[in-house]
């Protein structure tokens, strides 16, 4: 079921965003970056969750879910630098959409990882 949320997801921003970059590219470059990366680096990490906890077990999950969680902040950080240093993104709107995408995904991975470890 979790994972059905971000293949819709990635779609859904893929098929809204495409059309936008002839009109908008800013308002596109938003979504893409905005959006669509840090959905990218949330489903990764479902992925290797996944693997840990078959492979490894409950408590080197439970481990790499803490580690990444520092990872993605990184992450988050150097996407905001991108988006709005080097492409010139509006921060007013692209820092809002990429911290309340970036947290939707990381509580689904809380309770996929939840999920798995019961």
């Amino acid at each position: 079921m979790y994972k059905k949320i971000y293949i819709y997801f990635g779609l859904l921003v893929f098929l809204i965003a495409q059309p936008l970059m002839f009109y908008d590219v800013k308002a596109s470059s938003t979504i893409f970056l905005g959006m669509l990366a840090p959905m990218a680096m949330s489903y990764i990490n479902i992925l290797i969750i996944s693997k840990l906890t078959k492979e490894k077990g409950p408590l080197v999950t439970f481990s790499f879910n803490v580690m990444q969680f520092v990872i993605k902040t990184i992450f988050l950080c150097a996407i905001t630098y991108i988006g709005v240093k080097v492409i010139g993104l509006n921060f007013k709107v692209f820092v809002p959409t990429l911290c309340f995408t970036w947290f939707i995904f990381h509580v689904l991975e809380g309770f996929y990882t939840n999920s798995l470890i019961k």
